[in-house]
């Protein structure tokens, strides 16, 4: 009986410690989904008077990201740190927009 103790405590031992190292918990947090409400304007860059998610706004709209043809630009979306606002109106501080909505005819 006494032989018999040592190789299963051994064995046991092998055991737990190939258990433990093929078994690795993942400690890093996931990342938080941005959701940014951008400034939304027409083709010709003039403001439509809201400030929306990507989501809500195609919701709203019925537009979408979508390249594909055919396509017509409808609306240019610029992020809170792409603009200035003066007056309570929104300008974009730079000439291309973050994000383009389009419709598909």
């Amino acid at each position: 009986m006494k032989q018999t103790k040592v190789p299963l405590f051994l064995l046991a031992f092998v055991i737990m410690l190939t258990a433990l190292s093929a078994v690795t918990p993942n400690f890093k947090s996931k990342s938080a989904i941005k959701q940014i409400s951008y400034y939304w304007f027409d083709p010709s860059t003039t403001w439509l008077g809201r400030q929306n998610t990507i989501a809500n706004e195609e919701a709203l709209t019925g537009l979408d990201e979508s390249t594909s043809n055919p396509k017509t630009l409808v609306e240019k979306g610029w992020a809170p740190g792409n603009v200035t606002i003066v007056n309570g109106i929104p300008s974009p501080n730079t000439g291309t927009p973050d994000k383009v909505l389009y419709s598909h005819p």
